[in-house]
């Protein structure tokens, strides 16, 4: 039979070991006490007098749902520490929602039943529980993200904390349009704080449902738990996919709810069952009991193992966590999978500084990778396992030095304490993202823009970004002022619906009204071009020297030599079909009939085919940008078919007497990225690439081919940034000044793209006049 044991059964010794925990933690519900996701469960109940012998129904401490917390928690930051490890890891947090529901619900329940609640007590214990180690957490994230960040992560940090400060940064990750497993929000030191957000806003709803349930009869009261909890999961369903992401389904708190439901659901029926002998306990057998926690276990193991980022998640994928949480929860304690493992003293001792270690291991992890980006420059002390280790010591220190010692307090000052210097983090946080130059130490120590490398003015040759001598060493100062460093160059104009050179999103306009236009066509990569053609544009209307491609020669040339320049351009989206905004470039070009149009686009990016070998589907889909996927949806044939309509539409401008230009591949990558190259406080690895092993790259050797091909094919003419980027085998990542190339993994910076990529002169002096 299925109940709580108010007093410890002699075993055998280990047994008795774990039984003598239960009793010194045994507690009494009470105000004193609230758990929350990863509350240890000593804050269920409060401690009281030793009372006489218990009768068979009265709640207890469950030494083995603490142990249940170590299941959830140690996944999670595994999983953080070592995603391949444990692909599936992050399903812990939806072990700590069904724990959170069952016991905060328990409590309620019982609350209302004796007519004892009151929601200042609820939110003031909420208050006792959550704000002292949330507090520290955040004010040593601060500090090291002030100390170590640039302005634009620490903007980024710092409306996190806001939001967190109030318990919605679920809700500000979601208007990011970013998901949980996106590189770039990994970034985030404040991410985790998300769960906590959804968690707290179940809490004001949950409250007033449970005051209504309990004066309701038990079916009613049941039926009404399971429409709230189906409610929940249909949201969740539905939300999959849902602007090409499954963030709304992930973060959005409906569609969260009915994993605390479940819980709530749980405690609801447990606590009907042992308060009323008419009722009966919930599982009258100890096979079934036994067997429930069997599947229980194996549902979460299985989770772990199968589940991964890529799945939509969580919709049905979220069933397994959950449900066996449940399943746990209600077979226990007394099955052998409580007995033996759960209930042990390592398990629930480290279940009890779940929490806090939740809070800690996030951001340590997060700041040892971005102060020590390369790896094999890492330190020992500041790998991801010196970071779980040191995240679990200092959560030993939040419980025992803090949490534990403020939560005995009875002081009525601590509460109003608490919160006040929660909401003055909140108000810093809003300082933070409105002037983070201001809060940040390296964004002081900071160069400025790149005015560009040394350049031969008298050589015939073109401008080589690899050739030596280098007459400068990289400075902290030097990379950190080419991290995400933007510039479109003066002159451009947003092009308007309506007007004679057609519309898209984006699409911009340079020297307009001149009888001779070129286009541009592409993502970000045909974007970051544009500083290049102002450049020229500049030198055209001053009538200054201007060095056609072949640099054999120079020309003077007026404003009238400049043609029309029109960039037809967005952000992730790829000159291919799979974009639907390019048709509108296909069209703009029919009716403006330009002398030269040149393709640039990461096309690594959004060719990767993670589908395999398979055929062409009825309408390809190009991958996802910033690599959040392994784009199992495309297949090789997708890409060929692609590549395939390119070639035939390059063909058609051709015969229509068009110039036409692809931007291929040119060496990019970590190696490039001037945050890689930062080691500690000082400048790490900034080793040349081999342009030879490169191109040796499957990837890079098949869509090279593709592209040779259908260019070829289409009497059209592949250009090589990698002319201006490589010399011979070697391509530096650093100018000759010790500058670094690339403001990211894949984009030249301003200054390298205005005096060396003079590759792209041809595509502009085709189409002078």
């Amino acid at each position: 039979m299925y109940q709580y044991n108010a007093t410890p059964e002699p075993r055998a010794p280990r047994i008795a070991a774990r039984d003598r925990v239960e009793h010194s933690m045994r507690t009494d519900a009470s105000k004193d006490s609230f758990p929350m996701m990863t509350d240890p469960l000593d804050e269920v109940l409060e401690a009281a007098p030793p009372p006489p012998p218990a009768p068979a129904h009265a709640l207890t401490y469950r030494a083995d749902i603490d142990g249940l917390r170590t299941v959830a928690v140690v996944p999670v930051v595994l999983f953080h520490a070592y995603p391949e490890s444990l692909q599936g890891g992050f399903i812990g947090v939806d072990v700590f929602f069904v724990i959170s529901g069952y016991l905060i619900s328990g409590i309620l329940y019982k609350e209302f039943k004796k007519r004892k609640f009151t929601y200042a007590d609820f939110y003031s214990r909420r208050i006792r529980r959550i704000f002292p180690g949330l507090l520290l957490m955040l004010s040593a994230t601060i500090g090291l993200g002030c100390a170590w960040y640039l302005e634009a992560p620490l903007k980024s940090m710092a409306a996190t904390l806001t939001a967190g400060c109030v318990f919605g940064a679920n809700i500000q990750v979601l208007t990011l349009k970013q998901g949980y497993f996106d590189a770039s929000i990994k970034e985030n030191p404040l991410l985790h704080l998300w769960s906590l957000g959804v968690e707290e806003q179940f809490y004001i709803f949950w409250p007033l449902f449970a005051s209504v349930v309990t004066k309701l009869s038990f079916r009613t009261a049941i039926a009404a738990q399971l429409a709230v909890l189906v409610a929940s999961f249909v949201c969740n369903v539905l939300f999959l996919g849902y602007g090409g992401t499954n963030n709304y389904a992930f973060y959005f708190p409906l569609s969260r709810f009915w994993q605390m439901s479940v819980g709530g659901l749980l405690a609801y029926v447990n606590l009907e069952a042992l308060s009323s002998p008419a009722q009966g306990s919930i599982l009258t057998s100890k096979v079934l009991a036994h067997m429930a926690a069997i599947a229980g276990a194996a549902l979460i193991a299985v989770g772990f193992v199968v589940i991964n980022e890529t799945d939509a998640f969580p919709g049905f994928w979220s069933l397994l966590p959950t449900g066996g949480a449940a399943l746990l929860i209600l077979s226990g304690p007394h099955t052998a999978v409580h007995r033996y493992f759960l209930a042990l003293y390592p398990m629930v001792w480290i279940g009890q500084l779940s929490y806090a270690w939740y809070l800690w291991h996030w951001p340590l992890l997060v700041f040892a990778k971005a102060h020590w980006p390369q790896t094999e420059l890492r330190p020992w002390w500041a790998m991801p396992y010196s970071m779980v280790v040191l995240s679990l010591a200092l959560s030993v220190l939040t419980l025992y030095g803090v949490e534990n010692h403020l939560r005995r307090r009875k002081s009525k000052l601590l509460v109003p304490l608490l919160f006040g210097l929660m909401m003055a983090l909140a108000v810093l946080g809003i300082f933070m993202q409105t002037y983070p130059a201001h809060f940040s130490a390296l964004a002081s120590a900071k160069g400025g823009p790149s005015t560009g490398p040394i350049v031969n003015a008298t050589t015939t040759e073109p401008p080589n970004m690899s050739k030596p001598p280098r007459f400068e060493d990289a400075t902290v100062a030097k990379v950190t002022a080419a991290i995400d460093e933007h510039a479109d160059g003066p002159g451009f104009d947003w092009v308007h619906e309506g007007g004679p050179y057609g519309w898209a999103p984006e699409a911009a306009v340079l020297n307009p009204g001149k009888p001779s236009t070129t286009f541009v066509v592409g993502d970000s990569h045909g974007h970051m071009l544009k500083i290049r053609y102002s450049h020229l544009n500049e030198l055209a209307q001053k009538g200054s020297a201007v060095p056609p491609s072949g640099f054999n020669t120079t020309i003077k040339t007026n404003a009238t030599a400049f043609p029309t320049a029109l960039f037809f351009t967005a952000n992730g989206k790829p000159p291919l079909t799979c974009n639907d905004d390019h048709q509108k470039a296909v069209d703009a070009i029919n009716a403006v009939k330009p002398k030269s149009v040149l393709y640039a686009s990461d096309w690594k990016q959004f060719l990767r085919f993670g589908g395999g070998a398979g055929g062409a589907s009825k309408t390809p889909r190009c991958c996802t940008r910033s690599y959040v996927d392994d784009c199992g949806y495309q297949t090789k044939g997708d890409v060929e078919a692609m590549i395939g309509t390119l070639q035939k539409e390059m063909a058609a401008f051709t015969a229509k007497g068009i110039k036409v230009y692809v931007a291929g591949l040119n060496p990019e990558g970590k190696e490039f990225n001037p945050k890689n190259m930062l080691n500690g406080g000082s400048v790490g690895n900034t080793k040349p690439v081999s342009l030879k092993a490169y191109k040796a790259q499957p990837q890079i050797a098949y869509l090279t081919g593709l592209l040779e091909a259908a260019t070829a094919a289409a009497n059209a003419t592949l250009l090589n940034f990698s002319d201006n980027q490589c010399y011979e085998d070697k391509c530096e990542v650093l100018s000759n000044v010790g500058e670094p190339i690339m403001r990211d993994d894949d984009h030249f910076r301003p200054a390298y793209v205005q005096h060396y990529l003079t590759v792209i002169d041809r595509v502009i002096d085709d189409a002078r006049y």
